[in-house]
């Protein structure tokens, strides 16, 4: 039961990050793992991130 609730309010930390696709710049709060899929999927080859 304890380990159900501590998921629940687990938060993933997060970066504040520029995000570039190739048209235009946002600047998202993104966590490891979104990084880590901008950086490693083929569908987000032409995006580039960078951490503030």
């Amino acid at each position: 039961m304890f380990e159900k609730l501590k998921t629940i309010f687990k938060k993933e930390k997060t970066f504040e990050c520029i995000v570039f696709d190739g048209k235009k710049i946002s600047y998202p709060s993104l966590t490891q793992k979104q990084i880590d899929e901008i950086n490693t999927l083929p569908k987000y080859k032409d995006w580039k991130v960078t951490l503030k």
